[in-house]
């Protein structure tokens, strides 16, 4: 790996791509702001170390494939043992679930949550603390920490700028330190639309006062579970006094908005920056001393209300009119006791450098990767982003690193069309042949087979007639040697005068013509079984060839099928990759 991390720090992977349903479309690595996706064999794999857990992977996903970690089975646990859960929920909720905040506490309390307040609440401090900080500062330049996602882009990316991070806590920090003050055996559950706020929660410098995070989303599929309609819940009460204006922080602007900090378009000191690619060129130009303004409201996404874990497929205007149309509604709980516990807390926090070091490489290096992709000079830099870096060079650098892989190219995997065609073509016809081959010879096998079949019960036939042969040719020997030894027992002693009679001389005559033709016939058959034998090896010989030669065809069509089976793999993939960025 050609990534380093600051030692001592435990990365802790929020989002994870399931490879299994993986397209291989490398839209997560288009939409990464910061390009810490690496590709390893084709498929996408998070780096932590880099990441800013901003969720832009995850919408850009359309199938489904980047999964966030979910906390609310651990939330269900909590609540079913008995433990006091407290719900502090995000001021962007309306333009999720399109209801009144006395209908969402209603539905929270339904869950089983203890109380449930706003973190709008807590949005109202951190305004005031920014504003406090904004004028006790007047010649430092100041980058908002709201959004956690800019917190690792600048502890990540830009560690020079650190000093620079406005040292508050944000909204939800502050709100979960309420809660902890007021209900110290509460577990405390944050609900919003930011996936970010999981890292935040579990930060070294920030861990301890969110227990859980959850998605609205997550919450939506609570809701389903329990079958809980939102719109028809009664309207409940905050536990929290009414925020007033900070419930516009989720939209553009929000935060300087409530902070009463105006925005100054014509001297460009105070702005408001959204979205990963404008937040990373504005701190690039920071960095590089070309821009040097006094206040930056950065966020990661345009406004909270687009965030990655909004249940909602409306427009921005939309979705920022919802939140805005919750502005002035009083459903709230006073507390004369707050300020008091509010007054005992601080709401700083420190941050962290966690510098992504990564290799650099000579323009020969990279141009030689290049090269390995037709890319011979600068006119071959077409820069389509297919592969999902913004430019050729990016992407070749990103292979050096061991991010990205050359076979991420579209246009170089396209010019390999026509020959792979030939060669399915090619791979076809021989596929073809082949199994003509194949056919033709397992009918002749089957052929020899018959006749083999034939052949064998001849020699069936003719076995059992030597048998008889044999049979009978042995029963006369016998009967020979009997008449031998009745006639050799009778002579004893008589002189050699003794003579044979006529009647058995007329019986061994008789036996020896019975044992010649006996003998004919036994040696035709043997004739006939040898002849057999002979046609039958050599049928045996020739099935051996044919099943030899049906061994090398068949071993010849398994590595034609499999050539043909990668060339189809290839064509499906360029095809795949070819429907995902036209």
């Amino acid at each position: 790996m050609t990534f380093s991390f600051l030692a001592g720090v435990i990365p802790i992977l929020f989002i994870k791509t399931d490879h299994e349903n993986c397209r291989k479309c490398y839209a997560c690595v288009r939409a990464c702001p910061v390009k810490t996706i690496a590709i390893k064999k084709g498929l996408p794999e998070i780096i932590e170390e880099g990441c800013l857990t901003c969720g832009r992977c995850v919408l850009a996903c359309s199938i489904g494939a980047k999964v966030v970690q979910d906390d609310t089975t651990m939330v269900q646990q909590w609540i079913a043992e008995g433990q006091s859960v407290a719900a502090i929920v995000a001021p962007s909720f309306p333009a999720s679930f399109a209801v009144s905040g006395g209908k969402m506490v209603s539905a929270l309390q339904r869950l089983g949550f203890s109380t449930v307040q706003e973190v709008a609440y807590g949005a109202g401090i951190c305004a005031k603390e920014y504003a406090n900080y904004y004028r006790q500062n007047p010649d430092k330049m100041t980058i908002s920490t709201a959004c956690p996602a800019v917190v690792q882009l600048v502890e990540k990316h830009f560690p020079s700028l650190l000093p620079h991070l406005a040292p508050i806590d944000s909204p939800m920090l502050i709100q979960s330190k309420i809660v902890k003050s007021m209900y110290p055996d509460h577990k405390i559950v944050f609900i919003g639309p930011c996936l970010a706020k999981k890292h935040e929660a579990a930060d070294a410098n920030t861990a301890g006062y969110v227990d859980a995070v959850i998605t609205f989303r997550q919450l939506n599929q609570w809701f389903v579970q329990e079958n809980i309609n939102c719109q028809e819940m009664p309207d409940a009460l905050w536990d929290n006094p009414k925020p007033e204006l900070s419930r516009t922080f989720p939209i553009s602007g929000g935060l300087l908005k409530s902070s009463n900090i105006q925005e100054d378009i014509a001297s460009m000191e105070i702005i408001v920056v959204e979205g990963a690619g404008r937040c990373i060129e504005v701190l690039k130009a920071v960095e590089n001393g070309e821009f040097t303004p006094r206040f930056l409201d950065m966020l990661i996404c345009e406004g909270c209300v687009m965030g990655p874990g909004m249940l909602s497929d409306k427009c921005y205007v939309v979705r920022a009119r919802q939140v805005a149309e919750q502005i002035d509604q009083n459903q709230n709980i006073a507390d004369d006791k707050l300020p008091e516990i509010i007054n005992e807390l601080t709401f700083e926090r420190v941050f962290t450098p966690q510098p992504l070091v990564k290799r650099t490489f000579s323009d020969e290096e990279i141009w030689q990767t290049l090269k390995e992709t037709g890319k011979h000079s600068q006119r071959d830099l077409i820069n389509c982003s297919a592969c999902g870096y913004d430019t050729c060079w990016e992407k070749a650098v990103a292979c050096l690193q061991g991010m990205a892989e050359k076979e991420m190219c579209l246009p170089f995997l396209l010019r390999q069309v026509p020959s792979l065609t030939n060669s399915l073509m090619d791979m076809s016809n021989k596929l073809m042949l082949s199994m003509e081959s194949i056919n033709f010879s397992t009918l002749t096998l089957k052929g020899t087979t018959n006749k083999m079949n034939i052949k064998n019960r001849q020699l069936e036939t003719l076995l059992a007639e030597t048998n008889a042969i044999a049979s009978d040719t042995l029963a006369l020997a016998n009967k020979v040697l009997t008449m031998v030894s009745e006639y050799q027992d009778s002579t004893k002693g008589q002189g050699e005068n003794t003579k044979i009679s006529a009647a058995d001389m007329a019986e061994i005559k008789q036996i020896a013509a019975q044992s010649k033709l006996q003998s004919e016939n036994a040696t035709r058959v043997f004739q006939d079984i040898a002849s057999v034998l002979t046609r039958l090896k050599e049928d045996s010989d020739m099935i051996l060839e044919q099943e030899r030669a049906i061994k090398v065809v068949t071993n010849s069509l398994e590595q034609i099928v499999a050539t043909y089976d990668q060339l189809l793999n290839i064509g499906a993939a360029m095809a795949n990759i070819g429907r995902n960025y036209t």
